[in-house]
């Protein structure tokens, strides 16, 4: 594997591409550390357009799912529409439902869209859910801007038909997406950035640990929403050795490399949570929710983490009303 340095010369220089922009996880975090301000992760992405995919985890299921939603006009996520239908609040639930269908994981990932929609009714921002197709992270990512064209002409104009000002996200790439990738004319939030001042009538006084999701964090530089909103919920948050700008990536954020390299990183992850002693590890995206919760059931034969792992808003609506 060539350093990013080499890969960026062979590139300008020589004209020549390297199959290592395969291997990069792309979470920004050489970026993050460049005295030179190299946007390392922007060059991969940019070199990726139109080639040929790497190895895609789950054998493409995923991917195919965003590619059959951009062709075919009525295909969207099947969550069904719900809330205050005149509301001017939208909340977007990603494709929670599609990690339902094909994660075999012990993770009831509809809660989190469940969750999100009884905690903004909590804080009296009564919202509508909306039904919308992928945002199209992955295709953005993996060089197929085609379909993440076709995604965001198609969500732009449901979202513009939906009549809201506000859109809110439970998932740290869908935030990431409708943030910067899309031209949207309404705010676009992570609903940790509403919860962290609400007032929300718990007093959990129960020990976690953050895991900073790539998308959320060192992308859009939200480190202290997801904190906040736990502190004030009554719990205490204890740092794992690499937490905020300096966290370590989960490993498969854009649906590839879900290798040994990466299962090795996740299992580091799940060691620094431990040693937290925290009882719940927190994150704020669906796939880092899937992906350590995946190596957690897959370590039990030799490792024993006690700790549960939760999205922030399942973990709050769970309280909701106190201790």
């Amino acid at each position: 594997m060539t350093t990013p340095r080499s890969n960026i010369y062979q590139t300008n220089v020589y004209r020549k591409s390297s199959d290592d922009i395969w291997n990069c996880l792309t979470c920004g975090l050489c970026y993050d550390g460049c005295p030179q301000g190299v946007d390392y992760p922007e060059f991969v992405k940019e070199d990726r357009e139109g080639k040929q995919q790497g190895d895609l985890v789950h054998k493409g299921v995923f991917t195919l799912l965003s590619d059959l939603m951009a062709d075919l006009k009525e295909s969207k996520t099947n969550l069904a529409e719900s809330g205050n239908n005149d509301s001017k609040i939208g909340y977007y639930p990603g494709c929670l439902d599609f990690h339902d269908m094909f994660f075999d994981l012990d993770v009831d990932f509809k809660s989190i869209a469940d969750s999100s929609m009884n905690l903004l009714e909590k804080m009296d921002m009564s919202a509508k859910m909306l039904q919308l197709k992928c945002c199209g992270h992955d295709q953005l990512w993996q060089g197929d801007t085609e379909t993440f064209n076709k995604l965001k002409e198609q969500n732009t104009e449901l979202i513009i038909k939906s009549g809201i000002e506000t859109l809110v996200t439970s998932c740290a790439e869908c935030y990431r997406t409708l943030s910067m990738d899309y031209d949207l004319p309404c705010e676009v939030v992570h609903i940790s950035q509403l919860l962290k001042n609400a007032d929300l009538g718990i007093d959990s006084d129960i020990s976690v640990t953050c895991h900073d999701a790539c998308r959320l964090g060192r992308h859009m530089g939200e480190y202290d929403a997801p904190r906040e909103s736990l502190e004030s919920a009554g719990a205490t948050v204890t740092e794992m050795a690499h937490s905020k700008n300096e966290s370590w990536c989960c490993g498969v954020s854009t649906m590839m490399n879900c290798n040994d390299k990466s299962k090795a990183l996740r299992k580091a992850r799940l060691d620094e949570a431990k040693d937290t002693k925290a009882k719940v590890l927190i994150t704020s995206c669906p796939k880092c929710l899937a992906h350590l919760n995946c190596m957690k059931t897959e370590q039990e034969s030799v490792e024993n983490y006690e700790f549960d792992i939760k999205d922030l808003t399942v973990f709050l609506a769970e309280q909701l009303g106190g201790k």
